[in-house]
């Protein structure tokens, strides 16, 4: 019997190194036969017949594999962001000398909430400025509508309303000009002046700033809408990237887009936006796990065992004392389960679960010299 179950074993690993490769090995088939080994080959597929008997009274027992069609990758890192030019910017419409915010940075603020209050010369100086580009439009506006009828009755000479027509514009530009600045100030009665946000949004501005002069930034308004989480996720599979779980939460958040530059074997993805389950703050950091679109199925870790560095299942046959072995890859690890693949469809298959060690080593001494 010995000399039967060597010849075998070399004539199966010949056959394996010629016609197979590890990941690409078929099928080991354990058969309820009185102490006879059985083998049988092609092109596609080994099957070994051995006495399932053998196990004698270790217990047997079996789970049903389920086909899932998305698996879980490693946790990664993500940062709560902004999406780049989503941010609408305030700037100083004059040089102010104190600058005293009343909200928080980072706070949500309502579409014309104030956000500061100005003081200086130059907040009464502008106030008077827009007074006067009030009055010197309204002037010229009520010349420009007089002058257009002496001119079209053929009244007034071309180059008298070229010129009257310029200094409307003019005067039309400067009021609209300021009109925009002011219209983004609430003065009270103490002329106590604030500047508003102009939408609603996250609020965000550096408290330290030395420059208070025309033009320089005041705050961000960073919408609702905008805020995501930002990962850097390994190019290997992101085509089927679906979606990213965060740990210790029950935020899942689609894949909305994914940025076409690679950096150190990564690409940069970004989420939909943030909803009700994820009230994260902008800076945070977070471990999330991303979730790929992909067909697989899950496995108990325990009814999985090693041959020859490859991966093995036992499958119960239709008849209940047949198994046979299905090699098998592991794509990802979810608690007490791992995904795999496998060339044989597994859905709905009973797999052991227990003695599997008992088996692993009924194999390992049938390789013996």
């Amino acid at each position: 019997m010995i000399i039967i179950l060597t010849t075998m074993l070399r004539t199966l690993k010949i056959f394996q190194n010629k016609m197979l490769t590890k990941l690409s090995l078929g099928v080991v088939l354990f058969a309820a036969v009185t102490n006879v080994m059985a083998f049988e080959q092609n092109e596609d597929k080994v099957t070994l017949s051995v006495a399932f008997a053998a196990l004698g009274e270790y217990q047997i027992d079996t789970a049903p594999v389920q086909a899932v069609s998305r698996i879980l990758g490693h946790s990664l890192l993500a940062s709560v962001s902004e999406k780049s030019g989503s941010n609408f910017s305030m700037f100083l419409p004059f040089g102010v000398q104190q600058i005293n915010y009343i909200v928080a940075n980072g706070s949500y603020i309502e579409e014309n909430q104030a956000v500061a209050y100005l003081n200086g010369f130059d907040v009464h100086h502008f106030l008077d400025e827009y007074e006067a580009a009030r009055e010197l439009f309204l002037n010229a506006q009520q010349q420009y509508k007089s002058s257009k009828i002496l001119f079209t009755q053929k009244a007034l000479k071309q180059s008298q309303w070229l010129e009257i027509s310029q200094n409307y514009f003019a005067a039309q530009l400067r009021f609209e000009h300021l009109n925009h600045y002011k219209a983004f100030l609430n003065i009270d009665s103490n002329e106590n002046i604030a500047i508003k946000s102009p939408i609603s949004g996250y609020v965000r501005f550096s408290s330290d700033v030395a420059a208070k002069q025309e033009g320089e930034l005041l705050f961000d308004i960073i919408p609702k809408n905008s805020i995501r989480l930002k990962v850097s996720v390994p190019i290997n599979n992101i085509a089927n990237l679906a979606s990213i779980n965060v740990l210790g939460s029950k935020c899942r958040l689609a894949i909305a887009s994914k940025e076409g530059i690679v950096k150190n074997f990564s690409q940069t993805t970004w989420s939909s936006s943030l909803n009700k389950e994820c009230r994260f703050t902008l800076g945070e950091q977070l471990l999330v796990t991303p979730e790929y679109k992909q067909q697989a199925f899950v496995l108990a870790k325990k009814a999985i065992f090693e041959l020859d560095n490859q991966n093995y299942i036992a499958i119960k046959n239709d008849d209940s004392s047949l198994f046979e072995l299905a090699a098998i890859e592991i794509l990802s690890s979810a608690d007490n389960n791992y995904h795999v693949s496998s060339a044989i469809d597994l859905t709905s298959k009973q797999v052991l679960i227990t003695s599997i060690s008992a088996l692993q080593g009924i194999l390992l001494e049938l390789g013996g010299e």
